[in-house]
């Protein structure tokens, strides 16, 4: 993986911008109340070439833009054999390419697309894998570099990053995954997919992971979306409520589970009491020993990676125990809050739309790549019906409004 960047965004920006929407700002009416608008998506552009920055059928996507080890990854990581050929994502200026701190090795490549600047970013290079100069012109799909390993990364793989306004001048990164999609490039499923595991269990966040062909099946209860007569589109956003509260109704969960599913509904204002309830019945039934056959483990189903990323001790023993309540409950809600702040992001850049809580959801199931390469909900029927089945479950855990029993 690619070092983590400096996250170039505040916090508060990023609050703000999710406040808006969440108060109906944008150009378009909510399709039914409490729900959030339906951002519209940037439209394909082709006034220019662009290309994904590596040859099809050599890399895998080895870690998706976003939530990443308690900060925010600014690329993509695309994992291929050491030497692969980089290819320039645009033409262009080359106006940096040489070392970095935490790439080794970098190129920058400046065009003009949309009517302004925009550079694309490639990093972990070793000395003998930068093939240009700044100041060299280049054309899309021209080989500029070959895939290394160097500066902090853990295996060989190109970081890509895409930046409207320009890297050296300040802006910011965004999603390249989207990007490359509406301009013509899309990251093909056949060529590039993060690892998709057989259970409802969360897309594990970190390491060069390996290829499967197509959506992650269910272990889960898919008739309960539709059973309760939901249908494809918005829902009730969370912060309003959903099944008359978002306040955990007492004696409703497990007893040693109530107390710290109240707690980690403390979290975010996103993430509610109900619907942590309603996602550990669905990926466990609340069972702690419960082990997948892909080897997700405890109440909360937690590939390995990511509890390694989000797994918190609160029980003071010295390591986060992934079948420990407690432990994994505010596991849970911490790594759902960090994709309710993806997803919130996305809405405010355009990139996704939707509801935020199906959105979060759909994260949780299919991993944020999926989503974002979406822009919006996985469009598998495993994720689909995911992202009804949580809220559908949620509602019978909450509390009445006024009350907590």
């Amino acid at each position: 993986m690619g070092a983590l960047a400096v996250v170039l965004v505040p916090v508060a920006a990023l609050a703000i911008a999710g406040a808006a929407l969440l108060l109906g700002s944008g150009d378009r009416t909510p399709i039914q109340q409490g729900c959030l608008p339906d951002v519209p998506r940037t439209q394909p552009h082709t006034g220019a070439q662009v290309v994904v920055p590596l040859p099809a059928g050599t890399y895998t996507l080895s870690s998706p833009f976003g939530p990443r080890d308690g900060g925010i990854h600014q690329g993509v990581d695309l994992a291929a054999a050491a030497g692969t050929a980089i290819l320039a994502a645009t033409d262009g200026t080359v106006t940096a390419a040489g070392p970095a701190d935490g790439f080794g090795n970098w190129i920058i490549i400046d065009t003009q697309i949309d009517g302004s600047v925009l550079s694309t970013v490639y990093g972990h290079m070793f000395d003998d894998g930068v093939n240009v100069t700044v100041g060299q012109q280049v054309q899309a799909g021209q080989r500029i570099g070959a895939v290394g390993s160097n500066g902090e990364a853990t295996g060989p793989h190109v970081h890509f990053e895409v930046v409207p306004g320009g890297r050296l001048q300040g802006s910011h990164q965004i999603d390249p995954v989207p990007w490359l999609a509406q301009h013509g490039a899309a990251i093909d499923s056949s060529d590039a997919v993060v690892q998709q595991v057989a259970t409802t269990t969360p897309a594990d966040a970190t390491g060069v992971v390996k290829t499967t062909g197509g959506a992650r099946t269910s272990r889960a209860r898919f008739g309960v979306a539709l059973a309760a007569g939901f249908s494809a589109g918005c829902m009730p956003v969370v912060a309003s409520g959903i099944g008359g509260g978002r306040d955990l109704r007492t004696g409703s969960v497990p007893a040693a589970f109530e107390p710290w599913i109240r707690q980690a509904a403390t979290t975010c204002v996103e993430v509610t009491g109900p619907l942590l309830a309603g996602q550990e019945e669905q990926e466990s039934g609340f069972n702690t020993e419960a082990v997948s056959p892909d080897g997700a483990r405890g109440p909360a189903q937690f590939m390995p990676g990511t509890w390694a990323n989000y797994g918190i001790d609160v029980e003071g023993k010295g390591y986060a125990d992934v079948t420990s309540i407690p432990d994994a409950v505010m596991s849970q809600a911490k790594y759902d809050c960090d994709l309710a702040q993806s997803a919130k992001t996305g809405l405010a850049q355009g990139t996704l739309h939707g509801d935020l809580t199906e959105l979060w959801l759909s994260m949780y199931n299919c991993g944020p790549a999926g989503t974002f390469a979406a822009g919006g909900v996985c469009q598998n029927s495993q994720t689909v019906n995911y992202v009804k089945a949580i809220p559908a479950l949620a509602a019978k855990y909450a509390a009445a409004l006024g009350g907590s029993s």
